[in-house]
């Protein structure tokens, strides 16, 4: 079963049946009752084979393997030795949220704005987990490679980044093109501290009008957005021991990393 946007109305494709009716005349109840017994069996294979599988009846997508960046230690972020001795970046906790309508598995389209800038949903399809988990779970990936990624409830001493998607969705330019948004807000504490915010922002085409194509749209477009945001730590996240004092007085997640932040947060630093 594949989702399709149609004139702004999803449309299922669906096995279509046909009933037809057949006068007989001149026969006998015993191969009339022969006749009838053979249809129904046909019937009834014909409808086995076209239903769908309750467990079939919901496409699941995700974002795919994760994409991994070469070392970043060159690029001039402060290093720290690990237990073999190799340069590491410095620790960082990692906090990725969404507003409550994204934080479902739902997979969001728009249709043109000449037919309203209002945000719909695949009626059979969806993410295997929300936007916010399945891009998390990448980010934390990439960012493992070269430093200690940590929980933001993690009592090591270590700057937090603060992840917030913003929109998420496939945007139809007609009912044959359409391109996968992805936009996020990226806020860097030191502690209370905030030391640095941004917004990032990317799209990418999508191969198909449906579901399947919006996904993997979606997909190219993280990408995209965590290579940004990794360009953009360069250099941004301080060494422990620059500031270190303690968990509590230095290092502590911020208030802010528990609660979405508002609107009027700090002007970004690029």
């Amino acid at each position: 079963m594949r989702d399709i946007v149609m004139q702004g109305e999803i449309e299922m494709t669906k096995p279509s049946t046909a009933s037809t009716h057949t006068v007989h005349t001149g026969v006998g109840p015993l191969r009339l009752l022969s006749t009838w017994m053979l249809g129904l069996g046909a019937a009834i294979l014909v409808a086995g084979c076209a239903a769908p599988s309750p467990s079939n009846s919901v496409a699941r997508f995700d974002l795919g393997p994760p994409t991994m960046p070469a070392a970043a230690g060159a690029a001039g972020n402060p290093a720290v030795a690990d237990v073999a001795g190799a340069p590491r970046l410095a620790p960082l906790k990692v906090v990725v949220s969404a507003p409550s309508w994204l934080d479902t598995e739902m997979i969001y389209y728009r249709l043109p704005a000449r037919d309203g800038d209002q945000a719909r949903v695949y009626a059979n399809s969806r993410w295997l987990a929300s936007p916010a988990r399945l891009f998390g779970d990448r980010l934390r990936a990439a960012l493992s490679v070269d430093r200690p990624v940590l929980a933001a409830g993690d009592p090591t001493a270590a700057p937090a980044l603060r992840v917030e998607i913003e929109e998420f969705a496939q945007y139809f330019d007609s009912a044959s093109t359409s391109h996968g948004v992805v936009q996020m807000r990226a806020t860097l504490f030191d502690g209370p501290k905030l030391l640095a915010q941004t917004t990032l922002r990317a799209q990418a085409p999508a191969a198909t009008a449906d579901a399947a194509g919006g996904a993997k749209a979606l997909a190219a477009a993280c990408d995209a957005v965590q290579t940004q945001l990794i360009q953009w730590l360069a250099g941004r996240v301080p060494a422990p021991s620059a500031t270190t004092r303690g968990p509590a007085e230095s290092h502590a997640t911020p208030a802010s990393m528990a609660q979405p932040a508002t609107s009027g947060a700090a002007a970004p630093a690029r």
